[in-house]
């Protein structure tokens, strides 16, 4: 049975969704857009695949804007908000720092230091970057919403080989409590969505069959996440029921972690 998410008025909003093109990224982008906010795509390597998106969304009655930019970049992130700022006459209201990845799996024993740094730039500074760029438009406004994407390995240490990409989820949680006190004054909340195992292509690059079974045998609601799981939490934190809530983490997984 298909599921039904939420609905939000989105109206006059304008987010940016980095990695915004697969998996979990696009399915926020196509919810952020189905409940009517103008939504920037972001992407790095699948161009193709963010058009396609972008083009599904407007024949859905949808707005939305496809950018290119390396969030580990600063001049990159700089450029892209400026050109959707441009582009579509107006200031970022809602960031969701989606962009992620594992990069590799390595023990810290043999990790080179560029896995380490490649990882810390993608999943901790990229995040850091994009909320510098669009907190001025939000300030000025007096609304915004961030939501940073975690990971449930953020709290259990991740898998074998993950030690680096669940350092910069935990790092990503402190780093949203942190930045949820200096905005609060403005109107702006920040939260985090952690993410367990959501079938997406990256589960199918670092996971094993056999891996992903065990998981699901031992989460209690009997099953893997999909992409709208995480979406739907994404829609309730940008709603106004979420205002008066700021500096947590939803943890989206089934129950498989509930401490």
């Amino acid at each position: 049975m298909e599921r039904q998410l939420i609905k939000v008025n989105l109206r006059g909003k304008i987010a940016l969704v980095t990695g915004g093109a697969r998996g979990i990224g696009a399915a926020i982008s196509t919810a952020l857009a189905e409940n009517g906010a103008v939504v920037v795509v972001n992407y790095l390597s699948s161009e193709e695949r963010a058009k396609e998106l972008a083009e599904r969304i407007q024949r859905n009655g949808g707005k939305a804007l496809v950018l290119k930019a390396d969030i580990a970049v600063k001049e990159e992130v700089e450029l892209m908000v400026s050109k959707a700022k441009e582009a579509l006459d107006g200031t970022i209201d809602i960031l969701v720092n989606n962009a992620g990845t594992q990069v590799a799996l390595s023990a810290v024993e043999e990790m080179p230091l560029e896995l380490w740094n490649k990882a810390l730039a993608i999943n901790l500074t990229g995040p850091m970057l994009c909320c510098r760029c669009v907190i001025p438009g939000m300030k000025e406004k007096g609304w915004g919403r961030i939501i940073n994407i975690s990971s449930i390995s953020a709290r259990t240490g991740g898998g074998p080989g993950g030690a680096h990409y669940a350092s910069t989820k935990g790092g990503l949680g402190a780093f949203t409590k942190g930045l949820a006190k200096e905005l609060a004054p403005f109107g702006i909340t920040v939260n985090a969505v952690a993410p367990g195992v959501i079938l997406t292509e990256q589960h199918e690059k670092f996971s094993t069959k056999k891996s992903l079974e065990f998981i699901k045998k031992q989460t209690p609601l009997g099953r893997l996440g999909q992409p709208e799981d995480v979406s739907g939490a994404v829609l309730f934190l940008v709603s106004d029921s979420a205002s008066y809530i700021t500096g947590e983490t939803i943890a989206v997984n089934g129950g498989l972690r509930m401490d």
